[in-house]
């Protein structure tokens, strides 16, 4: 199961690693396991359920049962997507493990069962959405299928990231912020940086995790802040404002419109290599080459999607990561200075105990913690910022220096 780009937010926030125990560098280390055997196990799902021949008996199926050729597409879709969910839930209970090992998971088994079988039933809907685009586009316009396949693609992410106060809220308690002082205050924000912000959402996941996150998702009057309740109560009002001000920099530098641009330009350049690699009869469990109207072509498109996702993921991280630099940049300015955004990225680093160094930042979609930390320390320092640590003022410097 392909796993889609999170909207701009402050997650996988964690500062270069601080010693061989620390227990952030060996729980990302442990994830970053997790991710690749995931890929592993999804790689050999796909191959034995080709091996095992459960495509042509999919595809006979389907044709016995209806003669609409994108029902049918549906109806392969159902048995490869079960077998990959199976295979994935090992792993899944593994990464439960890790979270509860390193006291980030709270709840229990069931709880996390429910939620497991929702992402599920989530990501069926989303991968049969992109499929039945593929194949739609494709056999309808075979000269520019990949193209109009990639363009609406992008618009389906953008739709879900449009709806995402509503996804979450199958997950968890997605609420109108209840603290007004928090709420006015980050509402002037938001005026100062001369951006319309809908509602503010209180993202209640306390009882689960204890992970932060804030996070902005769609544009212009569908735009919404979300901020989970770890967060809010972890935070000091100034840390969440400078947390929030790090996301309205997103919006006022138009990074979202240019994610969605170049998340188009990847959807059309995968669709476009997996067009050719059906054209030239390059891909696998197929026994004949009737090109986008075979129904055996579900695995090999599946697999081939997956594999270029993540290629095409990296250079979306490249711009993540630029973006993030920009938007921390941003939120010095706007609240005129760097320590609460200081502060709230160490507390950040505590709550959610994901530590990657520069080596590993391509992995990510945000840079080192480290690395903006000592960003904003020389921000500050250039600024002339005076600043509290422990108790003891600093100065950092003058504009002088």
């Amino acid at each position: 199961m392909p796993k889609y780009p999170p909207p701009f937010g402050m997650d996988n926030v964690a500062p270069s690693p601080t010693g061989p125990q620390d227990p952030g560098r060996a729980y990302a280390k442990q994830l970053r396991w997790v991710g690749e055997v995931r890929f592993l196990v999804f790689f050999l799902a796909i191959l034995a359920y080709a091996l095992l021949g459960m495509h042509r008996w999919s595809a006979s199926s389907a044709q016995a049962i209806t003669s609409n050729f994108y029902l049918q597409i549906l109806l392969c879709w159902i048995p490869l997507w079960i077998v990959c969910a199976v295979a994935y839930l090992p792993v899944s209970l593994y990464r439960f493990y890790l979270d509860r090992k390193f006291q980030m998971a709270k709840s229990g088994l069931r709880p996390w069962l429910r939620d497991f079988l929702k992402a599920n039933a989530l990501g069926f809907a989303f991968g049969s959405a992109i499929i039945e685009i593929a194949f739609a586009s494709t056999t309808l316009f075979p000269s520019i299928g990949w193209m109009l396949a990639g363009v609406l693609c992008s618009f389906l992410l953008m739709a879900v990231n449009r709806s995402l106060p509503w996804l979450l809220s199958l997950f968890y308690p997605v609420l109108p912020l209840s603290n007004k002082p928090l709420q006015e205050k980050l509402t002037r924000l938001a005026a100062e940086a001369r951006l319309h912000v809908g509602t503010i959402y209180e993202w209640r996941i306390s009882e689960r995790t204890r992970g932060a996150n804030a996070l902005v998702t769609g544009v212009g009057s569908a735009r919404r802040i979300l901020l989970t309740d770890t967060l809010i109560t972890g935070l000091s009002e100034d840390e969440v404002e400078a947390i929030v001000a790090h996301e309205l920099g997103h919006c006022a530098l138009h990074h979202i419109r240019a994610r969605l641009i170049l998340q188009s330009l990847i959807f059309g350049t995968i669709f476009c290599v997996i067009n050719i690699a059906v054209r030239y009869d390059l891909v696998a469990f197929i026994d004949d080459n009737r090109g986008w109207h075979d129904l055996m072509l579900l695995p090999g498109f599946f697999l081939y999607w997956n594999c270029a996702y993540i290629y095409g993921n990296m250079i979306l991280g490249a711009l993540s990561r630029r973006q993030e630099k920009a938007a921390d940049l941003y939120s010095w300015k706007l609240i005129g200075r760097a320590e609460p955004f200081i502060t709230a990225m160490r507390k950040l680093t505590a709550l959610n105990l994901v530590v990657f160094d520069k080596k590993s930042e391509w992995k990510y979609m945000h840079p080192p913690t480290g690395d903006r930390i000592a960003a904003a320390e020389q921000y500050a320092k250039e600024h002339g910022e005076t600043f509290t640590l422990a108790g003891v003022a600093v100065t950092t410097g003058s504009m002088s220096n």
